[in-house]
């Protein structure tokens, strides 16, 4: 059985669940009145002295799922209808948002004989999206790297970055010891056609973890990173950006967008990696779904 959120009147956490219910529901929707009587079931009603507070709840479920389809756009497997939410089509043509949702939901639980863990595909995914975002190019630079993308000791990633943004000069010994990628996960940028100096670049941290709003949100220090690493930092502000599985509360998201940088969560990522027309090298999409299949059907029983 589908566990209810721990929660139960956080309208963010009902929206998954109302969205992973529809996912395992035999006729693919779950309606208001399915949340009224689980509310009702697991004794919540006693925590709402008024009807209206009742009403309000599930009024703001609603208006969350409306802004997911709207942020979503056509990457969203799910429309609403009246009081009705609804999948559409097969998520696992795109799955991007079910998989973040489950990472989300359930956490990152990795599956026994997968060459990659959950929280490594959402760095590969994130930097798909980034990549989309600014129409330009991008690397996944977390630890542990795919030797595919990008050399994996610290010194030839660095290297091996510097050449593609075509800044940098190159690696300097300067940070810490033990580094591994000090904190950057992805790297997007986008050249002008004369190829010099002075571009738009990104980088990313990524969180799939619960814990995303704590200190990770500042793990990020772009500035530090050049500085530490590269004979010459690139002659242009860097861009910081936090990448998450989660939806944020739209009144918190300024607040945390200054404290962690520009903020990609869920809607934001399927949104731009739906829109990666070339399937990834470096990760099998197929163990993607298969996990994210694994955690939607070990609740239904």
């Amino acid at each position: 059985m589908l566990p209810f959120p721990d929660r139960p009147t956080d309208r963010i956490r009902l929206a998954d669940w109302m969205e992973i219910q529809a996912l395992q529901a035999p006729d693919g929707d779950v309606s208001r009145g399915d949340l009224v009587s689980t509310l009702r079931r697991e004794g919540l009603f006693r925590t709402f002295t008024q009807d209206s507070d009742i009403e309000e709840l599930i009024l703001a479920v609603f208006n969350e799922l409306e802004s997911r389809s709207k942020a979503t756009r056509d990457a969203y497997p799910f429309q609403v209808n009246g009081p009705v939410l609804q999948t559409i089509g097969d998520w696992k043509k795109h799955p991007v948002y079910v998989f973040c949702l489950c990472l989300s939901y359930f956490g990152c639980k990795e599956k026994k004989g997968t060459e990659a863990p959950p929280r490594r595909w959402f760095e590969h995914i994130s930097r798909d999206a980034a990549t989309q975002y600014l129409s330009g190019e991008g690397v996944r630079f977390g630890s542990p790297r795919v030797a595919k993308e990008i050399p994996t000791a610290f010194k030839s990633a660095v290297e091996h970055l510097c050449k593609c943004l075509r800044e940098g000069d190159g690696y300097k010994k300067g940070g810490l010891k033990n580094a591994k990628d000090d904190g950057v996960d992805i790297v997007a940028w986008k050249h002008f056609p004369d190829g010099l100096p002075g571009k738009l670049i990104l980088f990313g941290n990524c969180a799939s973890g619960k814990n995303w709003d704590a200190s990770k949100r500042r793990e990020l220090d772009p500035h530090s990173f050049c500085l530490d690493w590269m004979h010459n930092p690139p002659s242009s502000p860097i861009i910081r950006s936090f990448f998450i599985p989660h939806r944020i509360e739209r009144e918190d998201l300024a607040s945390h967008s200054r404290r962690a940088g520009i903020i990609f969560d869920r809607c934001r990522i399927a949104y731009y990696a739906s829109r990666q027309t070339r399937p990834s090298q470096y990760f099998e999409q197929k163990e993607l779904v298969e996990w994210t299949e694994d955690q939607l059907s070990c609740t239904l029983n």
